[in-house]
């Protein structure tokens, strides 16, 4: 069964569109997407990727996880022809976010890999996995104001080196 129809998924927003759409972490968001480098190898994979798919991507402009990780992830998207993405915002699209959950919230962003058929075929989301498991380790144990910090602390040393490799594996077992 279809995530969303075609023209559903055609109103997502672009990258641009969802920037000039936006209102929170403007400078943030331009500065991590301008900042995305690959090595040669990671790179080359990205642009030679041929199966074409669909990406949604829920998000919100508000969101530190998403100011973190989307704007890479956007540009590993764009870098292969036969990908096509659009950005939802969570807060509008419930009915799909409620699909995804991750241990029982909303957390973002999460993006839906499908087939030309809008036919799911992988998950992603909503951090690198060690990153997550900050979360998953914590939550209820300590306050969230000391979850947070922790995991900004591990993006700071981490890069977008995991979530690189995370994107990667996800295609790979797409192909």
């Amino acid at each position: 069964m279809s995530v969303v129809s075609d023209d559903r998924f055609a109103a997502g927003f672009s990258w641009e569109d969802y920037m000039r759409n936006s209102e929170k972490n403007l400078e943030r968001f331009n500065e991590n997407y301008r900042e995305m480098s690959l090595d040669p190898e990671d790179a080359g994979f990205f642009a030679g990727f041929a199966t074409p798919l669909k990406v949604l991507i829920l998000g919100e402009d508000w969101c530190g996880d998403v100011v973190q990780s989307l704007p890479p992830i956007i540009r590993l998207l764009e870098r292969s022809p036969s990908i096509a993405y659009r950005i939802f915002r969570r807060d509008e699209n419930l009915d799909i976010m409620d699909r995804y959950l991750t241990d029982g919230s909303r957390a973002i962003p999460y993006l839906i890999f499908m087939d030309d058929g809008l036919n799911e075929l992988a998950r992603w989301g909503p951090r690198p996995e060690e990153c997550q498991a900050i979360m998953r380790d914590n939550k209820g144990k300590i306050p969230m104001e000391e979850i947070y910090p922790r995991i900004r602390t591990w993006y700071r040393q981490n890069g977008n080196g995991p979530l690189v490799k995370e994107m990667r594996e996800v295609l790979e077992r797409i192909a």
